[in-house]
């Protein structure tokens, strides 16, 4: 039942309840969506197939789903945009150091253990190896 270009629609994951199309089968439980999804692989039982089946070829890209998702189903996928990374322009003699905190006085340890836990009685170890 499932095959390149089938639509579905997730029912697990973060992107349940949104349409997707297969793009391409990688074995027989996972296949690669893409759509109202993000373009990842998805084991075949959180899809529910619909009997929608377009015409694409194998791996197609993002554009290519997008068109066809817009002319076939008439839905707009719009693009996310990609993040921007920002560039540092601060010198090191104009970045100040951050406030120190007061540090906390240590408590001296006297190296003694506390005696809060409790031995093992010899009788039991005998006992044991006795048997």
């Amino acid at each position: 039942m499932m095959e390149t270009g089938r639509v579905c629609v997730k029912i697990a994951g973060r992107d349940a309840g949104k349409e997707c199309i297969v793009v391409d089968i990688i074995d027989d439980n996972y296949v690669l969506i893409d759509g109202l999804t993000r373009r990842r692989k998805c084991n075949i039982k959180h899809l529910e197939p619909l009997e929608t089946k377009l015409k694409i070829r194998k791996n197609a890209s993002e554009t290519e789903i997008r068109d066809i998702f817009k002319k076939e189903l008439k839905i707009t996928i719009v693009p996310k945009k990609k993040k921007v990374k920002k560039e540092k322009t601060e010198d090191k003699e104009t970045k100040e150091e951050p406030a120190k905190k007061p540090e906390k006085e240590k408590k001296k340890k006297t190296g003694k253990k506390s005696k809060t836990k409790k031995k093992k009685s010899k009788t039991s170890k005998n006992k044991k190896s006795s048997k």
